[in-house]
Formats: structure tokens, sequence, C-alpha cells
């Protein structure tokens, strides 16, 4: 019986889906280079990205607006939370009390969510009618704007997109938000990095907005306030193999 085209197809795309999939590998960081691919460069794009869907659009907005260049490459930042505990049947028991057997089944299985998660944000590069160079770096941490804010240390970031969404854009306006794209805006990592934040597709003046809504507040006062000196080896920082163009 002749197969029909579609489920071809169909198989086609789910091997092509795996063999992407073992591009996004976990290799650890040494220092402050991975000695294959230059992570420092004034053209280089970072783009924050995670479950959210404003992630997804501050990637589609950092292709259409700041890939102007095929030299340019394009960075994808993805930061998870350290793993203390392991579930288990009962509840969960901290990783010192598990067995290696478990710790190793968890960790596996959350790589793969981990994988599965930045294959969408690939998908949308290599749909994109740039030519995207793309790479993606691993941070574990339990603080997504600290480990933000170290990488553009570190890495001598430039330019970072951040992705908001509309509730916590509408806070940032009060003053009374949390959010990572704040938090980064009020530190001194600010000074050094032109972070573009994106709402639904569109960028917004964060800085003005918090500015505006108080003055005694704003970002460039609160950066008055000297940070805690970065440790370079604060955070497991992982990056992926090369993505190829095919």
């Amino acid at each position: 019986m002749q197969r029909r085209s579609n489920e071809i197809e169909e198989e086609e795309e789910q091997e092509d889906g795996r063999r992407r999939l073992e591009s996004v590998r976990e290799s650890q960081l040494e220092g402050r280079s991975s000695g294959t691919v230059s992570m420092n460069g004034e053209d280089n794009v970072y783009v924050g990205v995670g479950k959210g869907d404003s992630s997804m659009e501050a990637l589609r907005w950092a292709i259409d607006n700041l890939m102007t260049s095929s030299s340019t490459l394009l960075f994808l930042i993805h930061v998870f939370p350290e793993t203390r505990f392991i579930p288990y049947p009962l509840g969960r028991i901290t990783r010192e009390r598990a067995s290696q057997e478990q710790v190793e089944s968890f960790m596996s299985q959350e790589r793969e969510k981990r994988r599965t998660l930045l294959l969408k944000f690939l998908h949308a590069c290599s749909a994109s009618k740039e030519q995207v160079k793309v790479e993606t770096i691993l941070v574990e941490s339990d603080s997504v704007a600290k480990a933000v804010q170290d990488l553009i240390t570190i890495l001598n970031i430039r330019k970072l997109v951040l992705g908001i969404d509309k509730s916590n854009a509408r806070k940032a306006s009060t003053m009374k938000g949390n959010s990572v794209p704040e938090l980064i805006m009020r530190s001194s990592a600010a000074d050094v990095c032109e972070v573009k934040v994106i709402c639904q597709g569109k960028e917004i003046n964060m800085e003005q907005t918090m500015m505006e809504s108080s003055p005694a507040k704003s970002p460039i006062v609160q950066r008055q306030k000297k940070d805690q000196p970065v440790d370079p080896f604060a955070c497991i920082c992982f990056i992926s193999k090369p993505k190829t163009n095919r």
C-alpha cells in the first residue's frame, strides 16, 4: 500500500526536529569565552527567552529590526532555576538525599524540556527571511535578572532585547512591578548596554515610563547606588554548538 504524502512529510518534519534538537547541547562555558564562538562584539544581539509569549515577540522584533548584517550573531539567553529538589511519588526530596539514579533521571527530563522550549525559537529564526546565525546560552540561576546582569558584564553585551507582557508593562508605569526588564533597567548594567523592551511586538521606552511615574525612583537615580561586584563564576553558563543554516 502506497503511503500518503502528508504522512511522509510529517515524519520528515519530526526527523528534522530531532536533528535540530541535537544542536541545542549544553556544554560548560569555562572562563569568559567558549574558545570557538566569539560572544563579544558590538554587532551581536542578545535576546532573553523563556516560556512566556513575550519572549517570542521579542525575538521576532529583534530579527526584524536588529539583524541588519550577515555578520551579526544572535544569542538566545535562557535562564533556568537551580535544581534543589527531586520529585518522587510521595512528594519531593532534596537533591542531596535523592539517589544518583533519581537525580540523573530528573535532570535528563529537565534538559529535554529546555531543548523543546528552545526549538521553538530556533524554528522562528530559521523561518525568518534573514539568514540568522543563532547560538544559545543557558544559565543556571534562581535570579533571572541577576544572571542577565552578570552576563552583560562578563560577555560585554551591548544590545539586549527583552520581552514584557502587558500586565507587567502597566505595573512598570506605576513603579509597582518587579519584572526582569525593570530590574535590569534599574541596575548599572543598563549604563553599558542598550536594552530594548518589547511589549506585544512593539518597543516601549521603559526608562522614560519609569522616570515619568516616579522621578525620584527612576533608573538613573537607582544606578547611583553601587551594585555588588560581579563574580564571573557565580553562575554556570552553557553555550550550544554553532547552528548551521541548511
